[in-house]
């Protein structure tokens, strides 16, 4: 073997080292910031149930309901709108739950009040949502 084909079997390992430290370093560093964010706390968001219930005046109008069923009907439901206990109940799924449409509807003619609950999941306590 001559001088010329040591040095290019030494860098050719040299290469193959340095290759080889770097797969390790990728592969420890993606391990580590997992296993970091993961005791920190963070983690996949499951999907949670959320109960929209609208409970109307007494002497609310079939118009004014039929408005608020209609109203209702706009969010995204799993079973549609029901009638419970003289109230208007609706079932959402999702991983948090948009409020947006809450205002108009409580500011309905009719409408005595509006409750947004979240269901409790598992460890995951339930709450009343401030919408």
């Amino acid at each position: 073997m001559t001088d010329g084909e040591v040095f290019d079997v030494e860098r050719n390992r040299r290469w193959l080292l340095l290759l080889a430290v770097a797969a390790v370093t990728l592969i420890l560093g993606a391990a580590s910031a997992t296993g970091v964010m993961y005791y920190a706390g963070w983690r996949h968001t499951p999907e949670r149930e959320f109960t929209v219930a609208v409970y109307m005046v007494p002497d609310a109008t079939v118009a004014e309901r039929t408005a608020v069923r209609e109203a209702l009907g706009g969010l995204p439901a799993v079973d549609g709108v029901r009638v419970e206990d003289e109230a208007l109940h609706l079932t959402a799924l999702g991983r948090d739950f948009d409020c947006s449409p809450i205002p108009v509807i409580r500011a309905s003619a009719g409408v005595d009040r509006v409750r947004v609950t979240m269901r409790p999941l598992g460890r995951r306590v339930g709450a009343v949502l401030g919408c």
